[in-house]
């Protein structure tokens, strides 16, 4: 079944897909920060630009809704979306920055591994946006991204508690806490974003 798009109105699913790319993209930045970390600030400043780019997209988004008289999807729908997206550029970029406001010497195992998830999450985010013009099933998707975020939730919350039992310096336990639980909620908003993109495919299917 094809999508009923108004063709005045297909750049609402161009927005989307890019969305979805510049969340991969960013994705893919945070794990190579982490693995090239001597070149820190050469990574923030990339990923600076991906998340403003993600901004003008927003604001665009927004503008387009204002404008509309009729939009493809319900409004809300297009809000939370395009909400939940922005908040995993927002996420990434914020996590990394507080690396460097830290003054982080050295990226962590955990680190890594919420990297990692984030980074094979993202990619499934853009997967699952190239189904919706035709309103293709994604439970298979989503489930995979509902295992991802449940394994970042237990990897958060062992090495939240490991962080407790062994480090004993109090500002390390800080900073590293805020890390970890940052990029855990990255997982959370894209468990988030294939809620919405669900109950969007049910709706008008």
């Amino acid at each position: 079944m094809k999508f009923n798009f108004l063709p005045s109105d297909d750049s609402f699913f161009d927005n989307f897909q890019k969305q979805a790319v510049y969340g991969k993209e960013a994705g893919d930045m945070l794990v190579n920060l982490l693995h090239d970390f001597d070149n820190l600030d050469v990574h923030l400043r990339s990923l600076k630009e991906k998340e403003r780019q993600g901004d003008k997209l927003v604001h665009e988004v927004a503008k387009k809704i204002a404008m509309s008289f009729v939009t493809p999807i319900d409004r809300e729908d297009i809000h939370a979306l395009t909400a939940n997206f922005d908040d995993i550029l927002d996420l990434i970029e914020s996590s990394s920055v507080n690396m460097r406001i830290y003054n982080v010497t050295k990226p962590t195992e955990t680190a890594l591994q919420l990297a990692e998830i984030i980074q094979k999450m993202t990619a499934l985010l853009v997967k699952a946006v190239e189904c919706l013009r035709e309103l293709k099933d994604i439970s298979k998707i989503r489930e995979e991204v509902k295992n991802f975020e449940r394994e970042a939730d237990k990897i958060c919350r062992e090495a939240v508690a490991r962080l407790f039992r062994e480090e004993k310096d109090a500002v390390e336990l800080i900073k590293w806490k805020e890390i970890y639980c940052s990029l855990e909620t990255v997982t959370d908003r894209c468990k988030e974003v294939m809620n919405v993109l669900e109950g969007i495919i049910i709706k008008y299917a």
